[in-house]
């Protein structure tokens, strides 16, 4: 160091080095330390605070769910009457009705009613509506969920309904929701609030006859392989449909987001006239990534060729397909109903209005997002790019012009502020590191101690990350600042960190733009924070130095719109994700996903961690705040009896020859010590499990509580009415019936040489051509009703092994129909709940037939 000169950082404060100083020198160092302790402690303290604040504003803005309306009211505002809508139909979900029960019958039989109701009010009031209650189509839907290459030919149970428009035109729009729930289900949320709407939105459109023809879908058997769906892309009708909205449900109500879309246009319209906007495109990333481990009608309509919209409750996911899908555990469900109608009521009426909506190619590649639910946006990934590419271009241009112009073209002046940008894009760089790999370490020691603690305290492990990227910035600025090449600049680290931060947000923009060519949109959000940071840099320079407004404005432009919009992201990925690792998805991914936004956060407050300064002392609170809050996650106990039950599948196999059912059960953990507490001891001892799909786990044990319908004598009838071979082709068919008292769902599985098989058919309906088939699942519309159904089978000495296994699922559990399902339901802790994906709670065998 020169003689004359001292550098005033951090490390070499303003000290007298002399073996004389006085008492008043040292009480003054000391004044001095406190100055800055002090101002460190307000900094963060203003700094933090704001933050929480913010966050808590956020949180309830974004919560916050609209008024049902009553019939009056929502006349008065052309709206959508919500309370009408819970009354009236939602009130009606009482009960689970899979598409394998008498409550699925009675179900389609009230909306039947309900639609042919509507009809004849339409025709006194001159609408013309048309409804179909005995829908005649028939599909081959090929799945594996049971076993592989399963053909389901089942037939329709569909209500479909037309409000023809005064236009004349053929092109309509289809609403769709599906009414069947899992069994498991009372299907509250997935989907009846999804039927309430739509039912709703045929009474509105009965009185308010739109000009366009709507067509009204509410179809069965999506639980189990969107079959009901399937079967609609077959019917006459579906060729006139040119946008359709699917209404789905897979969390516990609240808000409905708009998580998939296909059509730019209608997306446009409903950001510009829905007073209620909710909707995010990262449903369509996670759906790509295998992140969300179910699917909607969505995909079978638009795969068919037609775009559209997909309108789901998410949050929380806990309750979905589970027994708590039900009002009593349904939070607001008025509310919710309203908040979906309007969504969609908007969507339609504006589309109604615009005259050539279906005149022009809709684009299909998108996005769209909102903040706090109060303003959308909707455009393409051509105006993204373009909008992307004109902030890379002109605003280092500006920047350039106008630090030339200010300067009187100073070059010297132009190189100080590169080398400034320079310095700060390092320590930027060097901060981003730092916070990825805290952030990091922080999740992989969490993971290991307790690797489900997200699902049940995700609020909980989002601010401990946040610690932890925040210990991070302020490590990595310290590390910075040790550099002499550096330490001068850090000295005015304001000015450098918004540079480097807003070189760090260009870069960026780059990563974002690239994305987006490849129709991916997690990165929507950077144009806001490049935004931000370069607003900030700009207002730091062109407010006068001294000012009181300068920081705090530089400060509120440079962390308040990107933290709005990333903290709304936030929660949305913690609402949506937290309980998805029941269902498969990795923790890992959750933990790196709510990571994510939080990581940038962190190192979007470098400015503000640079201006506290007194970083060894910030490094120390920070750090023991962390570990206390590592301590305290650590022993969170990941499911509780409220939002946050652990959901275990359950699925039972009985062979109707034996005295013994095998139950199987399958969770991401948990089981084993479950199963143990609540089973008699001759049950316990069968107990095995074993490692499932990676990252669960699948236990079973044997049990004598067996379906009550599987011992009733002459269950299930199977009657072979014909079997012959013919020596020139070589091949076999037999033809066989079988009637089942208290089954419309059974299945005939091919073991052996099912190689040999060439086609089957049930309801007269035959298998798609060219494809293997392994199982054969049949569905029919009453109980006791034959069934006919026939294979054909290339005849050769190795097929002597071919054999058919007829069996039939069971559904109904509420009145004891299904003991082993029952037991588990009322015995096992609330902190539990059994669910099943599709359908087929229990699968009985009755009979094998030698091909």
């Amino acid at each position: 160091m020169s003689a004359g000169r001292r550098d005033y950082s951090e490390q070499t404060p303003l000290l007298r080095h002399s073996s004389s100083s006085s008492f008043s020198s040292r009480h003054s160092l000391y004044s001095d330390e406190d100055t800055e302790k002090k101002k460190a402690l307000q900094t963060y303290g203003l700094t933090l605070g704001f933050l929480a604040i913010l966050s808590l504003l956020v949180y309830t803005v974004r919560s916050s769910l609209p008024t049902p309306l009553s019939d009056t009211a929502a006349v008065e505002v052309d709206g959508f009457p919500g309370v009408h809508a819970y009354e009236a139909y939602l009130s009606q979900f009482t009960e689970p009705h899979p598409i394998n029960s008498r409550a699925n019958i009675a179900m389609k039989k009230w909306l039947d009613e309900i639609a042919l109701d509507l009809q004849a009010e339409g025709a006194e009031n001159g609408v013309e509506v048309d409804v179909i209650t005995n829908d005649t189509t028939v599909v081959d839907n090929v799945n594996d969920w049971f076993g592989s290459n399963e053909h389901w030919i089942a037939r329709s149970r569909n209500l479909i309904v037309r409000v023809r428009g005064s236009s004349g035109s053929e092109d309509a729009v289809l609403l769709n929701a599906h009414y069947d729930s899992v069994p498991t289900s009372y299907g509250v949320t997935d989907d009846g609030i999804g039927i309430a709407v739509e039912m709703e939105l045929l009474r509105y459109f009965v009185r308010n006859p739109p000009r366009t023809s709507i067509i009204f879908l509410f179809n069965n058997f999506e639980e189990g392989g969107l079959v009901g769906a399937r079967q609609f892309t077959k019917h006459p009708w579906f060729k006139t449909v040119k946008l359709f909205i699917n209404l789905e449900g897979a969390g516990a109500g609240g808000r409905a987001l708009l998580f998939r879309c296909s059509s730019l246009p209608a997306a446009k319209l409903l950001a510009s006239n829905s007073p209620l906007v909710h909707a995010t495109p990262l449903g369509n990333d996670m759906f790509k990534l295998g992140l969300l481990k179910s699917d909607t009608d969505y995909s079978i309509l638009e795969a068919a060729g037609v775009p559209g919209m997909d309108i789901a409750f998410y949050a929380p996911r806990s309750h979905y397909h589970t027994p708590r899908d039900r009002l009593e555990y349904t939070p607001a469900p008025a509310e919710s109903v309203q908040h979906m109608g309007q969504m969609v009521l908007a969507t339609v009426q504006a589309i109604d209005r615009t005259d050539d909506f279906f005149d022009e190619e809709p684009e299909t590649k998108l996005l769209y997002y909102d903040v706090l639910g109060k303003i959308m946006f909707a455009y393409d990934f051509v105006t993204h790019g373009t909008s992307n590419f004109l902030a890379l271009f002109f605003t280092p241009a500006w920047a350039i012009a106008w630090t030339l112009i200010s300067s009187d073209k100073n070059v010297g002046h132009l190189k100080k502020r590169v080398g400034v940008l320079v310095q700060g894009a390092i320590a930027t760089l060097v901060g981003f590191v730092f916070t990825v790999m805290f952030v990091g370490i922080a999740s992989a020691g969490l993971l290991n101690l307790n690797p489900m603690v997200t699902y049940g305290n995700i609020m909980a492990v989002a601010f401990y990350l946040f610690l932890a990227g925040l210990l991070g910035v302020i490590t990595s600025q310290l590390l910075c600042s040790k550099f002499a090449s550096m330490r001068n600049t850090l000295s005015s680290s304001i000015e450098a960190s918004l540079y480097g931060l807003t070189a760090f947000w260009w870069f960026m923009l780059i990563a974002s733009s690239y994305a987006g060519a490849k129709q991916v949109a997690i990165l929507y959000f950077v144009m806001f924070s490049f935004v931000g940071n370069a607003g900030a840099c700009f207002l730091y320079h062109a407010i006068t130095p001294g000012s009181r407004l300068r920081m705090p404005l530089a400060f509120l432009v440079q962390v308040g719109l990107p933290f709005t919009v990333m903290i709304d992201q936030s929660f949305l990925v913690m609402d949506s994700m937290r309980h998805a690792t029941v269902d498969g998805t990795p923790e890992a991914a959750v933990f790196g996903l709510v990571a994510f936004p939080i990581v940038l956060m962190a190192l979007q407050l470098q400015p503000w961690v640079n201006a506290a300064g007194q970083k060894g002392y910030a490094t120390l609170v920070v750090l023991t705040t962390l570990v206390l809050t590592f301590a305290v996650c650590s022993v969170l106990q990941p499911f509780n009896s409220g939002w946050s039950p652990n959901k275990i599948k359950f699925g039972q196999e009985y062979n109707a020859t034996s005295g013994l059912a095998t139950v199987s059960m399958i969770a991401a953990s948990g089981i084993p010590s479950a199963l143990h507490q609540i089973l008699p001891a001759n049950e316990s001892k069968t107990i095995r499990c074993e490692s499932y799909k990676t990252y669960q786990t699948r236990c079973m044990y044997e049990t004598n509580l067996v379906p009550i319908y599987a011992d009733q004598p002459d269950e299930l009838v199977i009657t072979v009415k014909d079997k012959h071979c013919e020596n020139k082709t070589g091949l076999c068919q037999i033809q066989v019936e079988s009637v089942a008292q208290n089954s419309l769902l059974c299945r005939v599985r091919f073991d052996g040489n099912n190689d040999s098989i060439t086609k089957a058919w049930a309801h007269g309906f035959e298998t798609e051509k060219d494809k293997p088939i392994g199982a054969l699942l049949t569905y029919t519309l009453e109980y006791g009703q034959p069934i006919q159904w026939g294979v054909e089978y290339s005849q050769s000495p190795l097929n002597r092994s071919l054999v058919a296994v007829v069996g039939c699922f069971y559904d109904e559990w509420t009145q004891g129909q299904i003991p082993a399902f029952t037991y588990l339901h009322e015995n096992l802790d609330d902190s539990i709940t059994l669910l099943l994906r599709g359908q087929g709670l229990s699968m009985v065998y009755y009979k094998t037939l030698e091909l």
